[in-house]
């Protein structure tokens, strides 16, 4: 099994799109679903990216942030609607 992906492969895993890679691989070695699914899921794991981390920490500050929001809109309300 070659453990070098080809370039179109990684730029897709790099933006964190796996499915894309997935198909990509299949496509450039004429292989299964199945092969191409565990050489991706192997390299993922040797390799983690970056960018998935951040993406995950951007929708979480971005929650933090809608709560924070509704609580001051809550506190504006109560105070001076009410």
């Amino acid at each position: 099994m070659t453990t070098e992906l080809e370039p179109e492969v990684l730029v897709a895993l790099d933006k964190g799109r796996k499915i894309e890679a997935i198909k990509l691989l299949r496509e450039q070695r004429s292989i299964g679903l199945k092969e191409a699914k565990q050489i991706i899921d192997e390299y993922s794991a040797a390799h983690p990216s970056p960018n998935a981390s951040v993406e995950r920490n951007n929708s979480t500050s971005g929650l933090i942030k809608l709560v924070i929001l509704a609580a001051v809109v809550y506190f504006l309300y109560v105070e001076f609607i009410q």
